[in-house]
């Protein structure tokens, strides 16, 4: 579903079968509501990273390697959205890491729908000294 709407040629999963343990850490979440698709993240963990700026989608200052986790690609159910899915699901990955919801990071390049929900999950992104890191 992500794929079809988002026009893109990749599969957003690579593994097929059972589980296998990566070195990055790479997993998915799948939000089901009343036996529905809702929501779907896959992310992964890197130590490679540089500050977004969100209001003008440049990369700012020195690559940080912080461990953390990166958001590969995040989907809601258009039906869904503006519910709080996408929020749901970023902290879901964020309490799984071990981490805040401000200290996820975001593969580029990432759609309107998703700038505007990495905005709300860090506050202090428009315009701040501390964007979400990419």
């Amino acid at each position: 579903m992500p794929q079809r709407e988002n026009h893109y040629d990749f599969n957003s999963w690579s593994h097929l079968g059972e589980p296998e343990v990566t070195s990055d850490n790479v997993r998915a979440y799948l939000l089901e509501t009343n036996g529905d698709v809702t929501g779907y993240l896959a992310a992964h963990d890197t130590s490679e990273h540089r500050r977004w700026d969100l209001t003008d989608g440049a990369l700012r200052g020195d690559k940080d390697g912080t461990p953390r986790p990166r958001i590969i690609l995040i989907w809601v159910a258009d039906a869904y959205r503006r519910q709080g899915i996408g929020a749901t699901l970023v902290r879901a990955l964020a309490d799984d890491f071990g981490c805040q919801v401000t200290d996820v990071s975001w593969s580029t390049p990432i759609s309107n729908a998703g700038q505007r929900l990495a905005r709300r999950s860090h506050p202090r992104a428009s315009g701040s000294a501390d964007p979400p890191p990419s």
